[in-house]
């Protein structure tokens, strides 16, 4: 299937999850009871999600993202817990809304997954664990991309026809696979975004972060920000990755353990 088709099917709201396999060899349980028992491979862990993973379209359909159509929307994935999801995914007015439904899209997507997956290795793992939230948006594209938009987990599309997807709306924050670039340290070589001074220094910080980690299993060194392991005594430290890179006090945790709560039913 060519790559245009593929990113119009996963830009629609709803597309396919990826179910886990036990099938006894490669996961012989599942890969939480493996985790909570400790069978696990033994190593740091480096891990993170971005402040945007996912756009509300993605719980909301089509419906606009108001007060109302979010409380709505709220309801029907959560019944009789829904008063409980309003009370750690809040919001007053149309705006907060819109910010709230992508954030509670966002962590259904992968974001409590992935706090799941740090916050039991960081129990039983008995190795450190780092975790981080990558904020940086991407910067607007360049001029001669003309009309082009882009895709939901990467890539631009550059589509006329009528049957073309509904058009996401603009970022609120760093989009899901926006990082990889900056990882990587390949900003120069992707022609479409309009990079800024501001990105090349987030991705001179990113990279001295992995390099690190991948060295010695310890991200911090070589003048970059220091970075606390996580230490379940205490309040959790998140590395917030931007313009102005630094650790901060996690202030969603009340929202991801709502989503392990009902996870579990």
């Amino acid at each position: 299937m060519p790559a245009d088709q593929l990113l119009k099917a996963t830009a629609n709201a709803g597309f396919g999850r990826f179910p886990i396999c036990t099938d006894g060899y490669f996961f012989p349980k599942s890969p939480l009871e493996i985790f909570e028992k400790g069978e696990q491979a033994h190593v740091p862990l480096l891990v993170g999600w971005n402040s945007q993973e996912m756009v509300y379209q993605m719980i909301m359909g089509q419906d606009k993202p108001t007060l109302d159509n979010y409380k709505k929307t709220v309801e029907k994935l959560y019944g009789d817990k829904s008063a409980e999801a309003m009370t750690v995914y809040s919001a007053s007015n149309d705006e907060e809304a819109e910010q709230v439904a992508t954030d509670l899209a966002s962590d259904r997507f992968i974001g409590f997954s992935t706090w799941k997956w740090s916050d039991v290795q960081s129990k039983t793992g008995g190795k450190p664990v780092y975790r981080y939230l990558y904020a940086r948006p991407r910067p607007q594209m360049r001029s001669e991309m003309g009309n082009a938009r882009a895709g939901l987990a990467g890539g631009v599309i550059k589509d006329t026809s009528a049957n073309k997807p509904p058009a996401m709306p603009p970022a609120r924050g760093a989009v899901h696979s926006a990082e990889i670039e900056y990882a990587l340290g390949n900003l120069s070589t992707n022609r479409v975004y309009d990079w800024q001074p501001e990105d090349y220094k987030v991705s001179e910080i990113m990279q001295a972060f992995f390099a690190n980690f991948i060295k010695t299993g310890n991200p911090n060194g070589m003048g970059s920000p220091e970075w606390p392991a996580v230490d379940n005594n205490k309040a959790v430290q998140v590395m917030h990755i931007d313009a102005d890179t630094k650790a901060m006090e996690d202030k969603n945790g009340k929202r991801y353990l709502f989503m392990d709560k009902t996870a579990k039913k």
